[in-house]
């Protein structure tokens, strides 16, 4: 810290400011520099006694300072030094320039935004279960997992960047915090108890799934303003432990119902019935995304960021820049200017309104119909287009002709009816019921009941349901009907030349234009998972998530390793990020698979530039 022109020293570290101090630590920003001219900023935590008294505190510290330096993640503060100086014990972090969410959220409800808009806050848990998942996979240098568990997802543990970067905090930290004295540790978890986790508040052994629960309810935190369960510590940790949980729905009435079942999956009690892994939840918040928000901006969270904190960024002489569409619709959000003509209940929150105006439910199969054509050798297979179009075309017309099944009713029970692809037609006891997905409250009666799925292009899905073992969800993969092959055409007599690959390749597909069954051909008799993939990783390529995308086209190959589609995909993303030997291997797998296809020319050029691998 700086005063009156004098500087503390702390070893090799300036301190500048004091950020704030805690039960266990004392925290400063401080610079580090790397030589004269080059200096980094960074954090300094520093051991408050009693820890640093306490041996077995000391070695637990040390223990989890020398995993936590192993982590090394876009979405986890970097931990670059730790040891002891002066006698006191301390770690040296990653300088964020942001806020923690907490600080974020009582900021937005200042400037009058009650909770975030559904696609912002799911974004955030996003990230925050990739650097989970980053940290629960870690091994040690023998390949053994090291089972690490965060223990302490919170508000207070995740720092948004004021360029819209979400980082977690803190790792192994909140387990070292559990190895002081009893008569000290009331004070480390004060305030905290709303985050336990079920087998938390047993004290019973931890795994990756109490830190899928944690961040569910941060999800629920951001969704609603609220908590899952609020009271004193003593009545909300029974609450918690008994699975006693108020529904998200309960305080936003209009929260879309898919989202409200996956905040539901990663709040169960049973650790058996939540998402299995962060990545597995990370997996399903990004499908929702895809599926209902798909063109929601990116940049939305740097500009949120830039005017809940315009003030603090002018004084550092930062001020933001915020477009006006951001700034209108912030005035919707805020209930300033509301949408008209909505016809919604007064329950809804103007969050939620602004959301059903922005992203109708028809954008989940048609988001893509109007959408701009994509470069050159990116498009989507004409099939995928026939499909998406027939499905709007379906769920439009459905619409406007057909009664909605889903209307409440007294004594009806909930369904939720999910198919992929999206957009089929549900059918109970052959009355038409919706479009997938969506959640339908039917009235069972006594024996069983058909519930049957059609799509266009697909085979008709059928299955009984009974009332003693009525489900809550139902989710199919549909399977796409072959395409009759085309008539085979006698091949003209030509005079015989001499022709490298890439002429007769170009010169075949100048010769017979391509149909819509040769792009369904592609996928013919491939697994519909793997073609559900492919399709995820082009909705996220058409968003710019370069990264979300390719782990989707390796998700494809991981179902089946001979869909060319996606090994064109995974070449093409390896040849834009000068990773040649991955364009390369992959080109080369798609040519084996495919010699004529839609790629077949592109791969050839690629193969024969003859570019360095790396």
């Amino acid at each position: 810290m700086t005063t009156g022109g004098t500087t503390t020293r702390f070893g090799k570290y300036e301190l500048l400011e004091r950020l704030g101090a805690g039960g266990m630590a004392v925290v400063h920003r401080a610079r580090f520099t790397l030589a004269h001219g080059v200096s980094r900023s960074v954090v300094i935590k520093r051991v408050r006694d009693p820890y640093a008294q306490d041996p077995a505190f000391v070695q637990m510290f040390l223990n989890e300072a020398r995993i936590s330096v192993g982590l090394s993640h876009g979405n986890i503060v970097q931990v670059f030094d730790f040891g002891q100086e002066e006698g006191e014990y301390f770690l040296a972090m990653e300088w964020v320039d942001g806020q923690p969410l907490s600080h974020v959220l009582k900021r937005a409800k200042v400037k009058g935004l009650a909770h975030l808009p559904a696609p912002l806050a799911v974004g955030l848990v996003l990230e925050v279960c990739k650097g989970l998942h980053h940290a629960h996979t870690r091994r040690d240098e023998q390949g053994r997992p090291l089972g690490l568990v965060h223990r302490d997802v919170s508000p207070d543990n995740v720092l948004v960047s004021y360029e819209g970067e979400v980082k977690l905090t803190d790792f192994g930290i909140a387990k070292a915090q559990l190895a002081g004295r009893p008569d000290t540790e009331a004070g480390v978890v004060r305030g905290k108890y709303v985050y336990l986790s079920p087998e938390q508040t047993r004290g019973e052994a931890l795994d990756a799934r109490s830190d899928v629960y944690t961040a569910g309810v941060v999800l629920f935190e951001l969704l609603t303003g609220r908590r899952p369960a609020e009271g004193d510590t003593q009545s909300v940790m029974a609450r918690i432990a008994r699975g006693e949980l108020t529904a998200a729905q309960k305080y936003v009435p209009d929260l879309d119902p898919s989202l409200g079942a996956l905040v539901s999956r990663a709040l169960a009690l049973r650790r058996d019935d939540r998402f299995a892994s962060a990545e597995a939840f990370q997996r399903a918040l990004a499908e929702w995304l895809a599926y209902r928000a798909p063109l929601f901006p990116s940049s939305t969270l740097r500009h949120l960021m830039g005017w809940l904190f315009e003030e603090e960024l002018k004084l550092a002489g930062q001020p933001p820049r915020l477009p006006e569409s951001f700034l209108r619709q912030v005035a919707v959000w805020t209930g300033e200017s509301g949408p008209e003509g909505l016809g919604e209940p007064a329950t809804a929150s103007s969050v939620h309104r602004a959301l059903a105006t922005a992203f109708p439910e028809e954008h989940v199969p048609g988001a893509l119909v109007g959408a701009p054509e994509p470069e050159s050798g990116t498009s989507l297979p004409g099939w995928l287009w026939g499909a998406i179009i027939a499905g709007a075309v379906l769920f439009f017309v459905g619409r406007a002709v057909w009664p909605v099944l889903s209307e409440s009713r007294p004594g009806a029970r909930k369904l939720q009816v999910v198919s992929i692809p999206p957009g089929a037609e549900v059918r109970w006891d052959g009355v038409r019921a919706g479009m997938t997905p969506t959640t339908l409250d039917v009235e069972t009666g006594p024996g069983s009941h058909q519930l049957e799925l059609l799509f266009v292009g697909h085979r008709p899905w059928k299955s009984t349901v009974s009332a003693e073992a009525f489900p809550e969800r139902v989710q199919v993969a549909l399977e796409r009907m072959p395409t009759p092959e085309p008539p085979t055409l006698p091949t003209p007599v030509v005079e015989p030349r001499v022709v490298v690959p890439e002429e007769r390749a170009r010169d075949r597909e100048k010769a017979t234009p391509r149909s819509r069954a040769e792009y369904a051909r592609e996928w013919e008799g491939r697994d519909s998972n793997a073609a559900a993939a492919h399709h995820l990783g082009r909705l996220h390529l058409q968003q710019g998530h370069v990264a979300q995308a390719k782990a989707e086209f390796q998700r494809c190959l991981e179902v089946d390793p001979d869909a060319a589609p996606c090994h064109l995909e995974l070449g093409r993303l390896g040849s834009r990020s000068s990773r040649f030997q991955e364009a390369r291997e992959h080109y080369r797998r798609y040519l084996s698979l495919q010699p004529y296809g839609s790629g077949a020319v592109e791969a050839r050029r690629y193969l024969a530039s003859g570019k360095k691998t790396r």
